[in-house]
């Protein structure tokens, strides 16, 4: 769908079109891909990267549900998302594919407005959440993007009882099949855990939710960045465990919405505002108006 005002077209003609390079078509990439463009001003690579991972999705979603090891988020991207210094040294990632009976209106709600202990009750303990702009405005897709700040408790197998603080952003991106929502979070300081055999230094999670029929398909991707001595679980099956965990996801998502009620998408498109792109939006349509007059 085409969001450019009208009146602006004329300034968008004397800036030019910009070259976008083609989005990866293999999944690793695709994940890493996403991440990286979440946030983009101009949401053409994200949108191109979703589409390609729809065709992916309906080609493989078999073999998705099993869940795949993911490698490719870079030190530039995660070095990207603030001042805190990260690296990937010891990183490992995983992907994973589901399906919803829900749209992804329906299923990313309750994820941003929700109790996260309610929505995912057998995930977190505690989940405190702060709003850094206005939720509700994404929730009424008057906005396009929602950042928040989390604190979180969470009891793992074998790790026990673990604390992190993320930082977490949503986005709706309108597709040519319908809204698609998505999702990702990093931790904005390493976790606190009892055990002295494990270190849980960073984590990174990437969640879309993508139109398909009366449903979604479902994509998520988590780096985590750990370091163990004498673990007594094999990397193997530390990333099993992380496949595990996202498998759940949706499940938990589901059956709140069966158990609530699904969130109705309010009627037509997605603004284009984010908070961010607002300003050059308004000065492109007043330098886009001006044009039109003096031309008339």
């Amino acid at each position: 769908m085409d969001r450019t005002p009208l009146l602006i077209l004329p300034i968008v003609a004397l800036l030019g079109c910009r070259n976008i390079p083609p989005a990866p078509e293999e999944l690793d990439e695709l994940c890493g891909y996403l991440f990286a463009h979440f946030d983009d001003e101009d949401d053409a690579e994200l949108h191109a990267g979703l589409v390609n991972l729809d065709t992916w999705l309906l080609a493989n979603l078999e073999e998705t549900l099993e869940g795949y090891s993911v490698s490719d988020l870079s030190e530039a991207t995660i070095n990207a998302l603030d001042d805190r210094a990260r690296n990937t040294d010891a990183m490992i990632g995983a992907a994973v594919g589901t399906e919803s009976v829900n749209k992804p209106y329906a299923v990313g709600v309750p994820q941003v407005i929700e109790d996260q202990v309610e929505v995912f009750p057998e995930s977190h303990d505690v989940y405190q959440r702060t709003y850094l702009n206005d939720a509700d405005c994404f929730v009424d897709t008057k906005c396009e993007m929602a950042d928040v700040s989390n604190y979180i408790e969470d009891t793992y197998p074998i790790i026990g009882p673990v604390i992190t603080n993320n930082y977490g952003q949503y986005r709706w991106i309108e597709l040519d099949s319908g809204l698609a929502y998505v999702q990702r979070t990093w931790f904005t300081e390493p976790s606190e855990l009892e055990v002295d055999w494990f270190t849980l230094q960073d984590q990174y999670y990437l969640n879309v939710a993508l139109p398909h029929g009366e449903g979604a398909l479902t994509l998520q991707s988590m780096w985590v960045e750990a370091y163990w001595d004498n673990l007594p679980v094999s990397e193997d099956m530390a990333i099993g465990l992380l496949i595990s965990q996202m498998q759940n996801v949706y499940v938990q998502i589901d059956d709140y919405v069966a158990t609530n009620g699904a969130a109705e998408q309010p009627r037509g498109c997605v603004t284009a505002s984010s908070g961010r792109a607002a300003p050059l939006l308004g000065l492109l349509a007043l330098l886009g108006t001006a044009l039109l007059r003096r031309r008339g």
